[in-house]
């Protein structure tokens, strides 16, 4: 299948600036800084109940008052979570649930790119943790909200916000990358990751034919300007400015805009488990199309349970903290 273009996919279409959003409720990962907090914005400003969640309390409280300020919308409210934390996604889930009787929108967003291999407290390879395994472990905790949010006419949807990177291969063996971690590597394999998962969420989310009650999509997004960059190795703090920012450089609105299309055009309503993809123009792209994606999606669907699981037990067992270097799934 070519590549499908979306000519008014780098601006907002006609009818979507003035789309009332009151009554509806959205959460945005990331939601405190650069993409997710001009995601946020543009939510907010069309009257949906928001909430936006980030790692620093103090940065996430700030970010709160500027959006409800900037879009005179008093109804956002940011949650603190550091999401490379299996437990903290689960509490966050579990407040929203508390909070709020459902969601409309889901965006995940938050993500980071290390230049040297870490793991977290639950022993969980960080690059792949906070890009990926949050973002299943989230979508997993949170679908009963989503499915009351949903209804075939107008689907729930959720936008999974992740690099453009195509090629690269999910390390079963090895996620934690323990022999061979490259910064470039870890990006692929949680690019990889957030393919396989949009597809196979697509395939395994309640269907009501012939309009589905929740949606997936994926936007994959090139060069943004961002404070991601920190945790670039100094050859892509040097390079990327040098070599893609002058001719394929997005800022966070426009990247922001591209997500804003997938949350709310009418022409997507329904559209499910597709890539996109904005550098220059949103075009939608096709898979890969082998016959290995779905077994591989079947596979990651898999060790993602079984590494959220172990994350969560993990963290109830302090002595076992020395053995997070064998965590490999």
């Amino acid at each position: 299948m070519p590549d499908e273009e979306h000519e008014a996919g780098s601006r907002s279409a006609p009818s979507e600036p003035i789309l009332c959003l009151h009554g509806r409720t959205a959460l945005v990962t990331g939601g405190t800084d650069g993409i997710g907090k001009e995601i946020a914005r543009g939510l907010a400003r069309r009257g949906c109940r928001l909430i936006i969640v980030g790692r620093d309390a103090e940065k996430g409280a700030r970010a709160e008052q500027e959006l409800r300020l900037s879009t005179e919308n008093c109804d956002v409210d940011y949650l603190q979570a550091d999401l490379g934390l299996m437990r903290h996604v689960k509490r966050l889930a579990d407040e929203v649930g508390a909070r709020w009787p459902s969601l409309h929108y889901l965006v995940h967003d938050a993500g980071v790119v290390l230049g040297r291999r870490e793991l977290t407290a639950e022993g969980i390879e960080s690059n792949f943790a906070i890009n990926y395994l949050s973002r299943f472990a989230l979508t997993r905790h949170l679908l009963p909200l989503l499915l009351a949010g949903g209804g075939p006419e107008r689907a729930a949807r959720i936008v999974i916000v992740s690099g453009a990177a195509q090629g690269g291969k999910v390390h079963f063996e090895d996620v934690n990358l323990t022999s061979n971690f490259a910064t470039l590597r870890a990006v692929m394999q949680s690019c990889r990751a957030n393919d396989l998962f949009t597809a196979e969420l697509a395939q395994r989310l309640p269907s009501q034919s012939p309009d589905p009650q929740v949606t997936v999509t994926c936007l994959k997004i090139g060069v943004v300007k961002t404070q991601i960059r920190r945790g670039f190795p100094l050859w892509m703090r040097v390079l990327v400015p040098l070599l893609f920012d002058p001719l394929l450089g997005q800022t966070p609105q426009d990247a922001a805009e591209a997500a804003m299309r997938l949350l709310l055009a009418k022409d997507l309503e329904g559209v499910t488990g597709a890539l996109f993809m904005k550098i220059r123009k949103l075009k939608r792209i096709a898979p890969d199309n082998d016959p290995r994606d779905r077994e591989d999606g079947r596979l990651l669907w898999q060790l993602s349970e079984e590494l959220a699981a172990r994350g969560l037990a993990f963290a109830d067992m302090p002595a076992r903290r020395s053995m997070a270097a064998g965590v490999a799934g």
